[in-house]
């Protein structure tokens, strides 16, 4: 599977980016567009859109200030994009037209030369298909693993269960787009640093492959613990994307 190729052709859908354009620069600031096969849900909003891949960068902005973006960011290092006094000046020129950034996540692919983790883990494993997931809806202690997303459904999820039968972690994925799934994972209270979340991660995200689908991984900046996770269980660090939302000026 060619991961690479994979992740430029969504991200080009999702910033409204050519081929041709995307071979000719390393800087691609484009109108906002929502493209078929995009990856927007939830309060995701198509005003303005960034993603920064190994140096490069992918960006779609409304018409109204692509100008702006375009002067502002055409020769911007990549790398730097997220510096608070860059996101700060970004904010408030979105607050301009009634939107903000909701946030900026760090994303992990698979790692192919990542070393195999030895494992030993004392629990039972059980595996959820689409229609059994729909079982934890009203219910959810997991909502990192399941999000039940309309625009990025839960399709697989893999939990590991207790002596009674009971789930009390769980990795799921979310189908983000047609070739890219997003996994999330939650431990409950009381079993954390037993290698669990390695556990699971590892195994759904090799599920994942197996099926013919782009498995990711997404947390905060600061959340270094999560990152950890994804590292243990063969990801590395690979892009990082800015989002917008509108304002809700009520908590403003």
């Amino acid at each position: 599977m060619r991961i690479d190729a994979i992740v430029r052709t969504q991200f080009r859908l999702d910033t409204n980016c050519s081929r041709a354009d995307e071979e000719r620069q390393i800087i691609n600031i484009n109108k906002a567009e929502k493209k078929a096969g995009a990856r927007y849900f939830g309060e995701l909003d198509p005003f303005f859109r960034a993603i920064i891949y190994h140096g490069e960068m992918y960006m779609s902005a409304d018409e109204r200030i692509l100008d702006w973006c375009r002067e502002k960011y055409s020769l911007y290092k990549p790398e730097w994009f997220c510096k608070y006094e860059n996101l700060r000046e970004l904010d408030s020129k979105l607050q301009e037209y009634g939107y903000e950034i909701q946030d900026t996540h760090v994303y992990f692919l698979p790692d192919p030369e990542a070393s195999e983790y030895e494992f030993d883990i004392p629990f039972e494993v059980k595996w959820y298909e689409r229609n059994e997931i729909e079982s934890f809806r009203e219910n959810n202690p997991f909502t990192h693993a399941l999000g039940f997303i309309q625009e990025a459904p839960d399709v697989i999820a893999v939990a590991a269960l207790n002596e009674k039968g009971e789930p009390i972690a769980m990795a799921g994925a979310s189908n983000d787009s047609d070739t890219m799934w997003q996994i999330g994972i939650d431990v409950t209270k009381g079993y954390g640093h037993r290698g669990l979340a390695v556990y699971l991660v590892t195994i759904l995200k090799e599920r994942i492959l197996e099926l013919g689908k782009v498995p990711f991984y997404g947390t905060s900046e600061s959340h270094s613990n999560s990152m950890d996770v994804a590292i243990r269980s063969g990801f590395i660090p690979a892009f990082t994307e800015v989002f917008c939302r509108k304002c809700d000026f009520r908590h403003q």
